[in-house]
């Protein structure tokens, strides 16, 4: 029986602006990443199976999703396996439901030898993660910065690329899981959407730095989570920090000298990871 395998890694992202209060938002892309190595077998059978290596008693559901809606859209009665590893954080507010998919989705495609049309995939990746119910705007912000890397501006109700940039310098990410609950006020956060229009003019103006930091405190603000977290990574010497997604994790840009300052000070809060920006988005392997 033909045997068809693939393996992608695809990024995390991190938020510049939260798409849920207009509908337009921005992301870029973090090198915490997650694997996915899809296998099909032509066997009629169409019996698929996930597994998620590092997390064995978290639901399979988007990973499978994934598969069923690629072989529904080719038309094909395989059955597949889908095996995950990650370094993204879950439920964090990194877009790891995101780099998931994308992952998953461009795996099976190559694993299929089926032409790689980017729009394609992502409009699988994201129909999946709707499917699943882990997205409530589609996200084409995280989703495009994982798929891509580097800054992606979207319309998320339009699935359009607004524009796609990079961070010009080379700057240390941290990223902060405080030990706070997840809570996504979804009214709350339309209520500020005139304030997070602000944030998105300067980010469409090139001025991400200050987009993310008062895209933070909005949203911050609006879900509850402490505003001083940003504030006082600044104080230590960050460059920009805020809230990413919906929480609870902060990211914080930060150059090379100041890293252990504001380290320090963000580990009264919870868990820091250091990593740095992706540019390369979603890798075959």
């Amino acid at each position: 029986m033909n045997k068809m395998k693939s393996s992608v890694v695809s990024p995390a992202s991190g938020t510049i602006i939260n798409g849920i209060a207009t509908g337009k938002g921005s992301a870029f892309g973090i090198d915490l990443k997650i694997k996915a190595t899809v296998e099909f077998i032509d066997d009629g059978k169409r019996e698929i199976k996930g597994i998620i290596k590092d997390h064995p008693n978290i639901s399979t559901n988007l990973i499978e999703i994934c598969l069923k809606n690629v072989l529904d859209y080719f038309n094909l009665d395989y059955s597949g396996r889908v095996i995950t590893e990650s370094k993204i954080p879950i439920r964090s507010g990194l877009s790891s439901s995101s780099a998931t998919s994308n992952s998953v989705v461009l795996a099976a495609f190559e694993a299929l030898g089926e032409k790689i049309e980017d729009k394609l995939i992502l409009d699988l990746a994201i129909k999946s993660s709707f499917e699943a119910g882990l997205t409530v705007t589609g996200a084409y912000d995280d989703a495009t910065a994982s798929y891509y890397g580097g800054i992606t501006i979207t319309d998320n109700l339009k699935r359009e690329i607004i524009k796609r940039d990079r961070f010009k310098e080379d700057i240390t990410v941290l990223v902060l899981m405080p030990n706070l609950n997840k809570n996504v006020d979804v009214n709350r956060m339309k209520l500020l959407k005139d304030y997070v229009n602000v944030a998105f003019n300067q980010c469409l103006m090139g001025k991400y730095y200050r987009a993310l930091f008062l895209n933070g405190l909005i949203y911050s603000s609006a879900l509850k989570f402490p505003v001083e977290i940003s504030i006082e990574a600044i104080e230590k010497g960050a460059i920009t920090a805020g809230l990413s997604g919906t929480g609870p994790s902060y990211v914080v840009l930060c150059n090379e000298e100041n890293v252990k300052n504001v380290k320090n000070t963000l580990e009264k809060y919870g868990k820091v990871i250091i990593t740095k920006l992706n540019n390369d988005g979603a890798k075959i392997l």
